[in-house]
């Protein structure tokens, strides 16, 4: 696996457990630029397209890791922490 893949396997994968809580994160840009939650109520209004593309990035990023060469252990605990990551973000588990 070269740099690039890395790269961008974790570009992926970072950009997936962001879109989990778009609550969080919008809030913190909104707050640096200085607009509070204003407008929250319409992000959250959205939160099934926003977990729909988080799931779609983590796929993608597990695709991408589970695709490479390596120990199977490496594949099971990508997938195992990539879904745990997803039932949090998404509050399916306490």
């Amino acid at each position: 696996m070269n740099f690039h893949q890395t790269v961008r396997s974790a570009l992926v994968g970072g950009m997936g457990g962001f879109l989990t809580r778009p609550c969080c994160v919008v809030r913190t840009v909104m707050s640096l630029a200085g607009l509070s939650s204003a407008g929250l109520s319409i992000i959250v209004a959205h939160r099934r397209a926003f977990l729909i593309a988080s799931v779609l990035l983590l796929g993608f990023s597990v695709y991408t890791n589970v695709r490479r060469d390596g120990w199977w252990i490496n594949n099971v605990v990508t997938v195992i922490a990539s879904l745990v990551a997803f039932a949090l973000g998404a509050r399916w588990v306490i």
